[in-house]
């Protein structure tokens, strides 16, 4: 993926090498990024005693950099010592680092573990992605920065894209002051909407933290936010939390979309239909008036392999339809049964509740 080089104007990012005047962009939405002890463990080299997570996304990186944008979920504090995983999350640096060279150059950072490390933990976490050039949205050092860098605005191949981002909740963890954390609260809402359409995007596209975990229907309660979403005028929403899969429905008639959950990207939660998620694709055109809609949206699936290599754990993710053809790259068959266990529920699930999103490969 191209570099991001920020500047303060909505804290405006464009992406170098964008050929200017294209009517089409590709954006890439992708599931949790959590962090669990198994994971941190399994990053460790004994010899060199640092944390590489460059391992974990071999299999999936062709994947994340062949869209123009690839956005997601952190759901970890990143650099607070000592590392720890669930309940409260802090991951090494490395972890992020890894992240951007897979491909992904955008992070959503309001969920409900971003106060997990306190005001340490948020303002942390801020610093390490600002370090590695990752754009972020969702949570802020004060309200003035926030002012100054919300929404975030992505630049590229002549369109202008601004991303707003909330969460229900940080778990009974209030940000400390001066930091902010977006909620899902009406009025912070609808006034972060309002700036997002002054700054005259082609497309405002609201990442969102909600909904029950581990439900694959979407709850009333993320039923009624999108209606709320809709009527201030937003018509696409992407959706976290439940770490698990959940419908992706396109209505082409008013280009409305929402996927109300992508399930988790990468994780140590084991329990079916937890071990894997989608990631989703998003073709933005412009047509003759300069008018910004979806031409196409289709969705990859993922699992997370966790296979014994050399005497320790690793973690894998794996694009399903590389996969599922290559029974014999599974150390165990039972590894592979369970890959085709998620693949199945989600492929039934997907293509019952779906509307006009369906599976690439």
């Amino acid at each position: 993926m191209k570099r991001l080089l920020p500047f303060i104007l909505f804290l405006s990012v464009i992406l170098t090498n964008a050929q200017e005047g294209s009517d089409r962009i590709s954006l890439l939405f992708i599931g949790d990024f959590m962090g669990h002890m198994d994971q941190i463990n399994a990053a460790y080299n004994k010899q060199t005693k640092t944390y590489d997570y460059t391992e974990c996304f071999k299999y999936i990186k062709e994947t994340l950099s062949e869209p123009d944008v690839a956005i997601g979920n952190l759901e970890v504090t990143l650099g607070i010592k000592p590392y720890s995983g669930y309940p409260q999350f802090s991951s090494p640096e490395s972890y992020a680092s890894a992240i951007k060279e897979a491909g992904v150059d955008v992070l959503m950072t309001a969920n409900n573990h971003s106060c997990d490390k306190r005001k340490k933990g948020v303002e942390k976490t801020i610093a390490v992605l600002d370090s590695l050039d990752i754009a972020h949205t969702g949570t802020f050092i004060n309200s003035e920065v926030k002012q100054k860098t919300s929404p975030l605005i992505i630049e590229k191949n002549g369109f202008k894209i601004a991303i707003i981002n909330f969460t229900y909740g940080t778990n009974g963890i209030p940000p400390t002051k001066p930091n902010v954390v977006n909620y899902l609260d009406k009025k912070v809402v609808k006034a972060d909407i309002d700036k997002a359409k002054a700054a005259n995007a082609d497309q405002i596209i609201a990442f969102v933290h909600w909904g029950k975990e581990y439900k694959d229907l979407p709850s009333q309660y993320q039923k009624d936010w999108y209606a709320f979403f809709k009527k201030e005028g937003i018509t696409m929403v992407i959706g976290a939390h439940p770490h698990v899969l959940q419908p992706m429905v396109f209505d082409k008639e008013s280009g409305n979309f929402v996927a109300y959950s992508l399930g988790n990207f990468v994780s140590h939660q084991r329990t079916f239909p937890r071990d894997g998620g989608a990631v989703l694709k998003i073709d933005l055109v412009k047509d003759n008036e300069n008018n910004t809609f979806i031409d196409k949206a289709e969705y990859k699936l993922t699992w997370v392999y966790e296979p014994i290599v050399n005497g320790q754990k690793q973690y894998y993710i794996l694009p399903v339809s590389e996969f599922e053809t290559n029974q014999k790259f599974f150390k165990r068959k039972t590894d592979y049964d369970k890959m085709m266990r998620f693949t199945k529920h989600a492929r039934t699930l997907l293509g019952k509740e779906n509307k006009n999103v369906t599976e690439y490969k």
